[in-house]
């Protein structure tokens, strides 16, 4: 019996192992495709991004690859009869899932351990790697947007096309010291100061219109902008313990540290209160996954047996369905979550209900395959009260 519970988990382990492996290099790449497009990176800091994007593309490779790795073995073991030769062997149903069960605490273990540190920790640095070649961002956004919005400059810009360090028809909105700013004008040109990072627009034949009337109307406007290179921490990019530090005191986190001095007691509250929301949504979300990872190890090896197929495709129709439901569904009810901004954990257990479902199922599809499946006729007697 030993020898077969050691076969079946390691095949699992090698499956799930080959799965994760190739999907996690497809969400990676995809990432780096998304970050291109974004940012403009180079080759060397893409690496670099597809390095830092492991940990997060591995989080959300893993439940499908655990969906994969139960329907496979255990659809393998159905189409080869190995699971008739036990059942004539004398081995019963219900042990030969003890390996699905240990598969599944060892998913669901990674999937927290994912979450609990690599997986922000990662993602802040590709966002810090993403932010660190501001000129190159600036050029690849223009080219291929034909815009450009700096939130934490306040500047905003569009162009109709831009040839080297030459702008053509661009239009440009700040806000400094004097106010609000905007200005249009037929060409331009953009050059960058690396020692103070700043960015310095041109704009010649330029029609500006400002607040404080400081600035002539018509004529050659020249513009200086400091470019952030701080990226501050949001609630995705904390690990747990922190996130449970924001949750239980909101004033530690940035969005409320970075309030001006003069903030209004409302503005703090409600800051305060969209930081508590987002971190119970998120620390929540985090650990229903992992959950969620457990169950759709029990449900791919239940469906495994039911469909007796161990083709790669027919595994992946079978457990696309729940792994979808149960993914999907977390994303959706965290983010409904993180926007209940006055009594987010009133709407938490919406965020556990897709993985509870999962798992329920899976343990029920088991629970059916060890007794119902195997010896109906012997249930049904018992079920009527006869004796078998």
């Amino acid at each position: 019996m030993r020898i077969l519970h050691r076969y079946i988990l390691r095949e699992m382990l090698k499956t799930l192992t080959l799965g994760l492996v190739s999907v996690t290099a497809v969400v990676a790449f995809g990432m780096v495709l998304r970050a291109l497009e974004h940012h403009g990176l180079g080759p060397l800091t893409s690496l670099l991004y597809m390095v830092l994007s492991m940990p997060k593309a591995a989080y959300f490779a893993l439940p499908l690859a655990a969906v994969l790795a139960g329907t496979l073995v255990y659809g393998r073991l159905a189409a080869q009869n190995e699971v008739m030769a036990c059942r004539a062997s004398g081995v019963p149903m219900w042990s030969l899932f003890w390996p699905t069960i240990v598969l599944a605490l060892v998913a669901a273990g990674v999937a927290l351990f994912l979450a609990a540190w690599p997986l922000p920790a990662s993602a802040y640095a590709a966002k810090c790697l993403a932010l660190d070649d501001i000129e190159r961002m600036f050029f690849t956004r223009l080219a291929s947007r034909g815009r450009i919005h700096i939130e934490e400059a306040g500047f905003q810009m569009t162009v109709d096309r831009v040839v080297g360090d030459m702008l053509y028809g661009p239009t440009l909105k700040y806000r400094d010291k004097g106010g609000q700013t905007y200005c249009y004008a037929p060409f331009g040109r953009v050059s960058f100061d690396r020692t103070q990072n700043r960015v310095k627009l041109a704009l010649w034949e330029a029609v500006v219109v400002d607040e404080s009337h400081a600035v002539p109307v018509r004529g050659t406007h020249l513009v200086g902008l400091t470019l952030p290179t701080a990226v501050p921490r949001k609630e995705d990019d904390l690990d747990l313990w922190h996130l449970m530090a924001w949750h239980r005191r909101p004033e530690l986190s940035d969005r409320v540290k970075d309030l001006p001095d003069d903030a209004s007691d409302i503005a703090i509250r409600i800051a305060k209160n969209k930081v508590r929301a987002r971190a119970i949504a998120d620390l929540h979300g985090r650990l229903a996954s992992a959950i969620g990872c457990f169950g759709l190890v029990l449900v791919g090896a239940g469906l495994g047996v039911c469909f007796h197929s161990s083709h790669l495709l027919t595994a992946f129709g079978v457990g696309l369905a729940p792994w979808m439901w149960a993914s999907g569904a977390t994303m959706f009810v965290t983010a409904r979550v993180s926007r209940e901004y006055g009594h987010p954990e009133d709407l938490v257990w919406l965020i556990w209900m897709p993985n509870l479902q999962v798992v329920l199922l899976g343990l029920a599809i088991l629970a059916y395959l060890s007794w119902v499946w195997t010896s109906p006729l012997r249930l049904r007697d018992r079920l009527r009260g006869r004796r078998p």
